[in-house]
């Protein structure tokens, strides 16, 4: 529990960000919460393993990748600080995962077991706000808007809005993660890449 506490700011700020939340329901959530420090190529969740944790990274990166029958990587999602990390599906259906959780950049990570994270919530109006809040804002708002990107926007603009949203992104792991999470080949990405560098 000391070592949590040093990051109680941190936890407190996330969930108030999509909803207030009440001094004795921080405190709750402080209780079931661990901290973990994971070094790069670690894995937070493996293929076929079920989740048993919800995680808020605090550090670092984390990406989703599913491997597909040919051998090659979809990184579907890029997790950076402040973000959510978890397989929902796995936690809520206790099945095994079917992506899994790469650590692409040393992390500290902030994990909250899954069924005490569900009571609480279950418990108290204000975590209950929160989780209808965060599920509207990121798997109906935000992903609509990403598969609207997706259909209606080229490449190239997609990437520019993706980079100037992550400030050093570039800096920080693989371009062919960013090229898988766009929905374009590596190829294409290095062509848009040198094409904006001729136009500076």
């Amino acid at each position: 529990m000391q070592e949590i506490e040093a990051y109680s700011h941190f936890i407190k700020n996330f969930f108030t960000a999509y909803y207030p939340i009440s001094e004795k329901s921080t405190l709750l959530m402080l209780s079931i919460a661990t901290v973990k420090h994971l070094k790069k190529d670690d894995y937070l969740l493996a293929v076929g393993q079920i989740s048993k944790d919800v995680h808020i990274l605090y550090k670092g990166i984390v990406v989703s990748s599913f491997l597909y029958d040919d051998g090659s990587t979809y990184h579907k999602n890029i997790f950076l600080e402040g973000d959510f990390v978890g397989s929902t599906v796995s936690a809520l259906k206790n099945e095994p995962s079917n992506f899994a959780l790469e650590v692409v950049e040393d992390c500290i990570i902030i994990s909250f077991d899954y069924k005490k994270y569900r009571t609480l919530i279950e418990e108290n109006v204000d975590l209950k706000n929160f989780y209808i809040s965060y599920l509207e804002k990121n798997w109906v708002i935000d992903k609509e808007q990403r598969e609207i990107e997706i259909v209606m926007k080229e490449a190239k603009v997609r990437y520019i809005n993706y980079i100037n949203q992550h400030v050093d992104i570039e800096k920080r792991i693989p371009l062919h993660y960013i090229a898988s999470h766009l929905g374009i080949t590596p190829t294409q990405l290095s062509r848009i890449r040198k094409d904006l560098k001729k136009k500076l």
